[in-house]
């Protein structure tokens, strides 16, 4: 039976029969960590097996020298923590939206404007420089802290910091220009 040392290091030549054995070694503690935290057994699955997508996606990058059993379990952690934050914010969005519904606030332009600078966004993150982008969505879409993304790409956590910080500059930059255009066509 080999070391969770010696799977890692056959995940990270891309060997599937190494991620399976380890995945089964695997989840049952991870489920009931989730299952614990968030009462749903579809919950726990979907975020247990987040975080073995997560590795399995970063499978190039580990290294299985410095690898440890509470790796699975931080990230199991950031996972709910994460899906705490997305329920709420989804559970306001419904509240917003039923305020909304009620009170007709909203226009189709109002939706227009809303649609494009969300094109422009996403249009805008695409442009970013590979590795910017890289961290970027890393950090703002995956909400991976820097040391994880650090730890993630092998780069030191201040060149993270700085990818973050001229990604937000570049976007920055777009925005003023959307921002501008729209609101002189409101006008």
């Amino acid at each position: 039976m080999l070391s969770e040392v010696e799977l890692i290091t056959l995940i990270k030549q891309g060997d599937i029969r190494a991620f399976d054995e380890f995945y089964k070694r695997s989840w049952r503690g991870l489920y009931q960590v989730a299952y614990r935290s968030t009462g749903s057994s579809d919950d726990a699955k979907d975020l247990v097996q987040t975080v073995f997508i997560s590795l399995w996606k970063c499978r190039f990058t580990l290294c299985p020298e410095q690898y440890n059993s509470s790796y699975l379990l931080r990230a199991l952690k950031n996972n709910i923590i994460n899906f705490y934050k997305k329920d709420a914010i989804r559970k306001r969005g419904v509240d917003e939206l039923m305020q909304q519904s009620t009170s007709n606030e909203f226009t189709n332009e109002d939706d227009l404007i809303a649609k494009e600078l969300s094109n422009t966004i996403e249009g805008r993150i695409k442009e970013l420089p590979g590795k910017m982008q890289q961290v970027f969505v890393l950090s703002r879409q995956q909400n991976l802290s820097i040391s994880e993304i650090s730890e993630m790409l092998d780069i030191a956590p201040r060149t993270v910091k700085n990818q973050i910080s001229n990604a937000l500059k570049i976007l920055r930059t777009g925005l003023d220009v959307f921002l501008v255009i729209t609101f002189l066509f409101i006008k």
